[in-house]
């Protein structure tokens, strides 16, 4: 049994840290992941295999995790590819979305189709099984899941709001070099702000998502050290309709309309080569019988 599954890209509206409450854009960079689920002869005992470019604690945990939830446990033998176009650690999500994509292909190899929520569910709780994650990154797991735009409660999994973004609208990413340490980290920092943070939740809650961005980076900046106010205001004379820290960066992610976009990439700091632009994104398209 095959299965093919892929999960996208995601930046911040909202960061989680903060309060419990998160928000995450799905864009249009993918994670795919091919999963081959095998039964095992009588007497003996299953294996999971993966590709040594693929071979990590995430993967892995993944990979165990949609055996236990979709092939209720039974001995298989598994095996699982993953290729991924987003940058690790650069705050783009790149772990929710490659969680997201083992689960979703090893569901398909197994000839299931659960919900975005169901994925997203699991992707959190390998998170935090793992120590990925502070809070399991729900939103962000959920907006890699279902594409568009999402509020979450991450400690209860609930739902806030799905909206999709403006469809004159993209997305263009600078990623400065350097990454950030896993959320435990800082999670403490980011808690000291939870009372500020309130006003990003409550915007994102309304569906006001330029406004949610522009009060949770003035918030990570400040927690982060990131100096991007300078940046930021030249990105909106050139168009800009607004921009924010993702994750814990250190990419800076801006809205832009779509007839905008070279005149915003031009006003990215002199030498900046790791800019690009990115559509945002609905549902990824996931599919059995792969290679």
């Amino acid at each position: 049994m095959r299965g093919v599954g892929t999960g996208w890209a995601a930046i911040s509206v909202v960061n989680a840290l903060f309060t419990g409450v998160g928000s995450a854009a799905a864009i249009g960079i993918p994670a795919t992941a091919y999963v081959e689920i095998g039964t095992v002869p009588a007497g003996s005992s299953g294996r999971v295999s993966v590709s040594p470019e693929s071979d990590t604690p995430l993967v892995r945990g993944s990979l165990l995790e949609a055996i236990r939830r979709f092939g209720a446990g039974a001995d298989v033998d598994a095996s699982v590819r993953v290729e991924s176009a987003i940058p690790v650690a650069k705050g783009l999500k790149s772990s929710s979305a490659v969680s997201v994509a083992v689960l979703r292909a090893a569901a398909a190899a197994y000839g299931t189709a659960p919900t975005s929520e169901s994925i997203a569910s699991a992707s959190a709780d390998v998170s935090l099984a793992i120590g990925l994650s502070a809070t399991g990154a729900f939103d962000d797991a959920l907006a890699s899941a279902s594409g568009g735009v999402v509020v979450t409660e991450n400690g209860s999994r609930r739902v806030h709001v799905r909206g999709v973004v403006d469809p004159d609208w993209a997305v263009v990413l600078w990623t400065p070099g350097g990454s950030h340490a896993p959320s435990p980290t800082w999670a403490a920092r980011f808690e000291a702000e939870r009372g500020p943070a309130r006003a990003a939740v409550a915007a994102a809650d309304r569906g006001e998502w330029l406004t949610a961005m522009a009060a949770n980076t003035e918030l990570v900046e400040r927690v982060m050290g990131y100096e991007y106010r300078p940046v930021r205001r030249a990105l909106e004379r050139a168009g800009a309709l607004g921009s924010g820290v993702s994750g814990l960066g250190p990419t800076l992610a801006t809205v832009v309309p779509r007839a905008r976009i070279r005149d915003v990439v031009r006003q990215h700091p002199a030498g900046s080569t790791a800019v690009t632009s990115a559509e945002f994104a609905g549902p990824p398209m996931d599919r059995g019988g792969g290679p």
